[in-house]
């Protein structure tokens, strides 16, 4: 687990990868039938700048992966499916100038009794590896939806990818 994101800007705050492990063994990895060696790892970090509040939750799956949009999906609809989310259009496929693998990006709503909060998610999926990074921001939490640039967020989440994937040794 990397202990900060996105050259600095932010820092790890929680390991949850024991958790997640756990939750993976109880619920099925969603993977798909031929991975193997799946690991979960989670990570919450805080932002390091004094403008506000920010996060970013990283969820990732490693191990052995035939068809990388499986895994890649089931996290993605496992977000969708936690209380209180909701997803008010399609996801977008979007390749990051740069970057070797596809993302699919959305934006999330989460309400609870503090009312709806935005919330811009992109994931990938390639042989070792899928992940979802979704951002905590008060920028982000009070944006309309219809007006979230996934196309900036797609970037920092490749850029995410390249800090989070360590070599299989």
């Amino acid at each position: 687990m990397p202990q900060t994101l996105l050259d600095g800007e932010y820092e790890l705050i929680k390991d949850g990868s024991s958790e997640a492990n756990a939750d993976m063994e109880k619920s099925g990895h969603g993977a798909g039938p031929d991975a193997r060696n799946i690991k979960a790892i989670r990570g919450s970090y805080n932002g390091t700048s004094t403008d506000g509040n920010s996060g970013v939750v990283l969820i990732v799956m490693c191990g052995q992966v035939r068809y990388p949009a499986q895994p890649r999906d089931s996290l993605l609809d496992g977000m969708r499916k936690a209380d209180g989310m909701s997803e008010p259009k399609p996801a977008s496929t979007i390749t990051p100038p740069g970057s070797d693998v596809d993302l699919e990006c959305t934006v999330m709503l989460s309400k609870d009794e503090d009312g709806t909060a935005t919330i811009p998610v992109c994931a990938w999926g390639d042989e070792n590896t899928a992940a979802y990074v979704a951002f905590l921001t008060p920028a982000a939490a009070a944006q309309d939806p219809d007006f979230v640039d996934l196309d900036a967020i797609a970037e920092q989440v490749a850029k995410v990818r390249e800090e989070a994937r360590q070599p299989i040794n």
